[in-house]
């Protein structure tokens, strides 16, 4: 008898293997198919959707500015004749603060004075001379040109005197000077900074989806306390910026302070903004509110199941977004178990969200 070769065996083994998986596989989907799936419906927390009126206060930063502030410097060089200022001390506008040597200024205005009264003395003569046909109007004329541009070099020799004074453009706090009678000074060295320290503004940015909301004479209240906030003031918008800023996409607005309280040009502050209030507006917890690539959607339980519905949101609180579109007041919207709930899965809803 002849022997069967090692090989055989081997392919029959192989082969018995590969029929066994499609038999047993089979059965197994069979019995899978026998018996459908049953899906458990998702327990969640839900919220019934309202509309009423919303109070808009806004949070912003802002800082505290002077409404007029310099750095003054002077309009020509010279020598620092007089220093009439303290540090720190406040002036009223056009008080004399420093004082630049003028001496060679004096001298040529005083000169250019007596060549006026020559000047005028002649002309004097010979308008009388004019009269009598003693002299032609050529002379006159002439004489008459030299006399104004006699007063001309007066009145510019006077103003470069009056540059020698430096005033003080308006009432306001000196603050530390930067120079020393004697020393010299050119139009680029800085002599003292003026700041006006009463009234003060405030300025600060809000987003530009409240530019509608905010108008002249609204009162803000703010807090120079960034992180507590206990102590704050009131302040009255008096302007809003017309554009809005491109880059951060956000308004710009002042508002006046007239109080007693010490406060300085440059102080951070928290501000608090009380815009008009909006009403029949329907406001949900942001909980809610599922950020897609199109835009934003929820999901509203109607009849035990969940439908996806796709919103537009307007103002945002720290705790509450208004839906501006797709959600109406009464419908009832999942707050909970997000991630487990897709379009037409079935719900359980277990409480209501505060």
């Amino acid at each position: 008898m002849k022997k069967i070769p090692n090989w055989v065996y081997i392919v029959l083994f192989i082969g018995l293997l590969i029929a066994s998986k499609y038999v047993f596989f089979s059965r197994k989907e069979e019995k899978a198919g026998s018996k459908p799936k049953t899906s458990l419906p998702v327990a969640v927390n839900y919220f019934v959707a309202q509309s009423g009126e919303l109070g808009n206060q806004v949070f912003a930063t802002g800082k505290v500015g002077a409404m007029n502030q310099v750095e003054l410097l002077p309009e020509m060089g010279g020598k620092v004749a007089s220093i009439h200022f303290k540090e720190g001390e406040t002036f009223e506008k056009g008080s004399l603060l420093v004082k630049l040597n003028d001496a060679d200024l004096q001298a040529q205005l005083l000169k250019i004075k007596n060549q006026i009264k020559l000047s005028d003395q002649k002309l004097t003569r010979l308008k009388k001379l004019l009269d009598v046909k003693g002299v032609s109007q050529e002379e006159y004329d002439t004489e008459d040109n030299t006399l104004a541009g006699l007063k001309a070099d007066e009145a510019y020799f006077l103003a470069q005197i009056a540059k020698t004074s430096i005033n003080a453009p308006f009432t306001g706090q000196v603050g530390l000077k930067n120079i020393s009678e004697g020393s010299y000074v050119n139009t680029n060295t800085p002599i003292v900074s003026l700041v006006q320290m009463k009234p003060l503004y405030v300025e600060f940015t809000l987003p530009e989806k409240y530019a509608g909301l905010i108008k002249k004479g609204a009162t803000i209240n703010f807090s120079i306390d960034q992180n507590t906030g206990t102590q704050t003031y009131s302040a009255t918008v008096f302007a809003i910026d017309p554009k809005i800023d491109e880059s951060t996409r956000s308004l710009r607005a002042r508002a006046l302070y007239n109080g007693d309280e010490i406060l300085f040009p440059g102080n951070y502050v928290k501000v608090f903004v009380n815009l008009e209030s909006i009403g029949n507006v329907v406001m949900v917890p942001t909980q809610c509110v599922i950020p897609t690539l199109k835009g934003q959607k929820v999901f509203v339980c109607k009849n035990g199941i969940a439908t996806e519905v796709q919103v537009k949101t307007g103002v945002r609180t720290d705790v509450r977004i208004q839906i501006t579109e797709g959600v109406s007041s009464g419908d009832t919207l999942v707050a909970t178990g997000l991630l487990a709930v897709k379009k037409e899965t079935k719900l359980k809803l277990l409480k209501p969200v505060h």
